[in-house]
């Protein structure tokens, strides 16, 4: 009984440690008999077998010095004489090393050792004398000494015998100690097997032990557990003991017992939850709930109190088995009698300590009892009590009884919150049919009153259409108009400029200050109508934006160059603190250029003395332009409506500076357009800070986005680079007579010729006649306009060189600026707002460049390709207008020829050899596959790259046109910039 109250944990102790200890034992003796057997080793090796070693190498020593001195006796010549000494005395000094080890690790007798060193000595002392007398020339004797040496017995093998005495000492030593470890060596594995078959032993009884310990109470708790399992639910473990498992067949058995408990009482709420699932009326609700309480707790008597409207009482609803008292109703907030505590603390109260005045008084026969036990349930709707159940019993209720009730509350409640909602439900319902009658005598008022609003609504409709028609022509008018205003606006400020150079000095000056007056009007009423213009397309949606990458310090040099006279003339200081290093963005700069141009101009207007500051700050992504001037400043109140359409800060200022009130609305839109913004800081008398905030790359998915180079060709100090005209011919195309008088005056006055056709069909036939050095186009003409008349100059080969210069009064779309920029045009310049000093620049520049194409080979009379000037392309292409694309970007850098098909492509490939070949592939007679194999299959030819120029752009069709021996692909619609870099790179090798 004892052993079977042991814990099993101590009885796992004892036997590991009875384990332990054997195994400790044997370790021990292993350990023991191991170091004796390493003494016997260790003894073997540094005695007999080191003396052993010793003994052998002596005897080699020996020979070798024997064999010397033979050798030295012999030599015909000193150095074999020299190498044999040497060859002594090296085995001398090993000798000595060997007689040391052999005194150091010898086991026999000191005199073997002390012999063999003495006649080693008299030995060595012989050797010596023979080598004298060998080197004194007197071999002879020196052999005749060592043969009688010999016959004497004084030779080497003396040495050897005595050696070998000492070595068999040493082996006899080492067969002894070999024994006598073979002897422990045999004790040790007796010894060890005799300790692991008591190890097994002990283990496999501990293991029995233990074993017959565990599997009883483990196989009495399977049994009961699977018993358990498969619903005998009053299945228990009979195993009892005072050890762990005997605790764990307690633990099981009360599991059991918790389990089978809570498996009745689910039974039990659940016949109870079906029962209320029936029930739809309140009070057969609770009266039926009562009764299955009393049945399943054994009570005698059982309530339902309900909290009233006011939630002021808890007033009885229905009871089984209450006396009279317990009918009256109870206080809902002064927590008092056995309801109380249910009340202030919301959880089930089982309370024994009856009070006498309770109203829980069980009505019988034969009188009125107190119960011994009674149990308040409250109920909860929306976090408050809204009814209280009771029961009491005259005996004590059991637990089951108890954990029966705190299963099914929860269900209850929200059953009977059901319930209760249910019957508000139908109140609310007979209430609502009463107001739906009313709703629908006001249903019909509200119809009458909707018919009225959907007539007034298509009233309204009519009206906006009215008027978003009237805004489109009122947009489409001033946009019309823009060549109607524009065209005697520049009669008046050209024939002004002209007539006041002609008659400057001529006429007295007042006169001339009439003139000047009128082309400064005349350019301030153009500036109006520009900002007009410019308003009505924004507001039209009629603006659009074309991102360049462009350097942000030469387009804020150009602006502020052109307003610096300005500001002299007001004696103002306009600083430029832009970095040189700043990087170059990508944004639209035409928009841009507007601008900076408004805000500085405006700081310039609006600042008598100081200065004004440009700086640019580069803030993570964003270009900070600050425009800061030390002018009259802005009134706190007026800050907000500076950007509107038409306002000043006050009407003080717009008499004293005049304008519009345009320029900083029209700026803040072209701001927003290029998803930017522009802020203000002001100080009245102190000056203003106007902000551009604008993205360094702006970037929309519509926009091609090229490289841009600066608003004109050139400045002054272009033209004074380039020099004036030396008689150069200039066609000017234009119908408007001001403008061939303005542009003929500036032209002649510095050094051209110039040349006058009123429409396009004159140009072009006095341009087949005989070619100019430059045009100067307008764009809107009777007759043939000035886009046909561009188109049929690039048309042919003659002519497609031929620099154009567009000079028009009219807004030029998106659509018209790309086939302008595609036909390599010059320069654009808008009428009216013409700078005579970037005019002549750009007209020198055009002429400059051209007079450079006119000295490069042409196709016809190509040489050699080492002596061109400028690289050869052929371009196959069937397309023409792909065809002048192609021309129009590369002939500035590149002669070009063309080919329609590949067959053509070929016989001018064999002509010319250019230098490199961009093939169409979908062409006729002979397709860009089959002229690529062709080329390839040339000696002459097939070393000439061809680069694949095609609009098939589909996921694999770049691999598969290069793999078919293309040196590049580019596809259509041709990125102008990637296409120079890839031909730079082809051409050039990347250079």
């Amino acid at each position: 009984m004892i052993l079977k109250n042991i814990r099993i944990n101590t009885l796992l102790r004892l036997g590991l440690g009875l384990i332990l200890a054997l195994v400790i034992l044997l370790g021990a003796v292993a350990l023991v008999q191991t170091n004796f057997l390493w003494s016997q080793t260790e003894l073997i090796y540094k005695h007999p077998l080191q003396v052993s070693r010793a003994v052998g190498q002596l005897k080699a020593d020996i020979e070798n010095m024997r064999r010397a001195m033979r050798d030295l006796l012999l030599a015909d010549n000193d150095q074999e004489m020299i190498k044999a000494q040497k060859d002594i005395e090296v085995s001398t000094l090993d000798a000595a090393r060997q007689f040391e080890v052999v005194y150091d690790r010898y086991l026999g007798p000191r005199s073997d050792i002390s012999s063999l060193e003495d006649d080693f000595v008299e030995w060595k002392i012989f050797q010596e004398e023979l080598v004298q007398l060998a080197h004194a020339g007197r071999k002879d004797q020196a052999l005749a000494q060592l043969k009688r040496a010999h016959a004497r017995g004084q030779s080497s093998k003396v040495l050897v015998e005595h050696i070998q005495t000492i070595s068999d000492f040493a082996r006899n030593m080492g067969d002894k100690f070999y024994r006598q470890a073979t002897l422990q060596n045999d004790s040790l594995k007796r010894h060890l097997v005799a300790s692991l078959a008591t190890i097994l032993l002990v283990c496999i009884f501990i293991s029995w032990f233990l074993m017959r310990r565990i599997r009883k109470p483990l196989a009495d708790l399977t049994r009961a557990a699977n018993e358990f399992r498969l619903g005998e639910l009053d299945s228990r473990s009979e195993y009892v003991a005072e050890n762990e498992f005997g605790a764990l067949s307690a633990a099981f058995n009360e599991m059991a017992e918790t389990v089978e408990t809570q498996m009745f009482i689910n039974e039990q709420a659940a016949l109870i939850t079906g029962m209320m699932l029936q029930e739809r009326e309140v009070r057969t609700f609770f009266q039926k709930l009562i009764k299955e309480l009393l049945e399943h707790t054994a009570s005698q008597s059982g309530a339902v109190y309900l909290l009233n409207k006011q939630e002021t009482l808890f007033e009885h609803f229905e009871s089984i088995g209450l006396s009279d008292i317990g009918h009256r109703s109870f206080s809902a907030s002064t927590l008092e009698g056995e309801f109380g505590a249910a009340l202030a603390t919301g959880v089930m109260q089982r309370i024994s300590d009856i009070p006498e005045d309770t109203r829980s008084i069980l009505a019988t026969v034969s009188g009125d009892y107190l119960p011994r036990e009674i149990i308040t349930l409250p109920l909860f709707s929306d976090g408050k009590v809204v009814a209280m159940i009771s029961l009491s019993s005259i005996q004590n209720y059991e637990e089951k009884a108890i954990r029966f009730l705190e299963t099914i509350v929860v269900t209850v409640t929200a059953r009977m919150n059901g319930l209760l909602a249910y019957r508000q439900v139908q109140e609310l319902a007979k209430r609502l049919g009463q107001q739906n009658m009313e709703l629908n005598s006001q249903k019909q008022e509200l119809i009458a009153q909707a018919n009225e609003l959907s007539h007034q609504n298509t009233e309204l409709e009519m009206q906006k259409n009215q008027l978003d028609a009237a805004n489109r022509l009122k947009s489409t008018f001033l946009s019309n108009m823009s060549h109607e205003l524009r065209t005697p606006l520049n009669s008046v400020i050209a024939l002004s400029s002209v007539l006041g150079r002609r008659l400057a000095g001529k006429i007295p000056k007042e006169e001339v200050d009439y003139l000047e007056v009128i082309e400064r009007n005349g350019r301030h009423l153009l500036s109006l109508i520009n900002d007009i213009l410019d308003l009505s397309r924004i507001e039209s949606g009629r603006i659009e934006i074309s991102p360049s990458c462009f350097s942000l310090r030469m387009l804020m040099g150009e602006v502020l160059e052109m307003i610096d006279p300005e500001a002299r003339e007001k004696g103002i200081a306009l600083q430029n603190q832009i970095d040189e290093n700043l990087q170059p963005i990508t944004t639209d700069p035409e928009k841009l250029r507007h601008i900076v141009q408004n805000l500085v101009s405006n700081a310039v207007k609006f600042t008598e003395t100081g200065s004004v500051v440009v700086s640019v700050q580069l803030v993570e992504d964003q270009i900070h332009i600050a425009v800061r001037d030390t002018g009259i400043g802005i009134a706190a109140e007026h800050l907000p409506h500076i950007f509107e359409e038409f306002r000043q800060a006050d009407e003080g200022t717009s008499r004293r500076y005049g304008g519009t009130g345009l320029g900083l609305a029209i700026a803040k839109k072209y701001a927003n357009l290029l998803l930017g913004d522009i802020t203000v800081e002001s100080t009245p008398g102190k000056g203003s800070t106007f902000t551009l905030c604008l993205p360094t790359d702006l970037c929309r998915p519509d926009a091609e986005v090229k490289n841009y180079l600066g608003r004109s060709a050139g400045t002054v100090s272009d033209l004074q680079d380039i020099g004036p005209g030396r008689g150069q011919c200039i066609l000017l195309v234009e119908d408007s007579e001001p403008a061939v008088v303005q542009m003929t005056d500036i032209l002649t006055e510095h050094g051209y010729l110039v040349e006058v056709a009123r429409d396009g069909s004159d140009a072009l036939a006095y341009v087949e006649g005989c070619l100019p050095d430059a045009v100067i186009l307008d764009l809107m003409m009777p007759g043939m306009d000035g886009f046909e008349v561009l188109r049929q100059i690039r048309s042919t080969d003659r002519t497609a060189p031929l620099p154009v210069l567009i000079l028009t009064a009219k807004h030029v779309t998106q659509e018209e600026l790309s086939f302008l920029t595609g036909n390599n045009i010059h320069q654009l310049i808008q009428k009216g707002d013409i700078n005579q000093s970037q005019l002549l620049a750009t007209v020198a520049k055009m002429v400059a460049q051209s007079e450079e194409k006119l000295t490069a080979p042409t196709p016809g009379n190509t040489g050699d390709r080492p002596h061109r000037l400028l690289p050869l392309v052929l371009v196959v292409e069937d397309n023409p207008d792909n065809l002048k694309t192609a021309r129009a970007i590369l002939e500035e850098r590149y002669t070009v020829i063309d080919a329609a098909d590949g067959l053509t492509a070929i016989e001018l490939a064999r002509e010319h050899r250019p230098d490199l070949i961009l093939m169409d592939i979908a062409l006729p007679v002979m397709d860009g596959f089959s002229a690529l194999a062709a080329l390839r299959q040339d000696e002459v030819l097939r070393h000439i790259p061809v680069v694949a120029v095609t609009a098939s752009a589909m996921k694999g069709d770049r691999e598969e046109i290069l793999g078919h021996g293309f040196d590049g692909y580019v596809s259509k619609p041709i990125d102008e910039k990637k296409f120079m870099q890839l031909l730079q790179k082809v051409i050039h090798g990347g250079k």
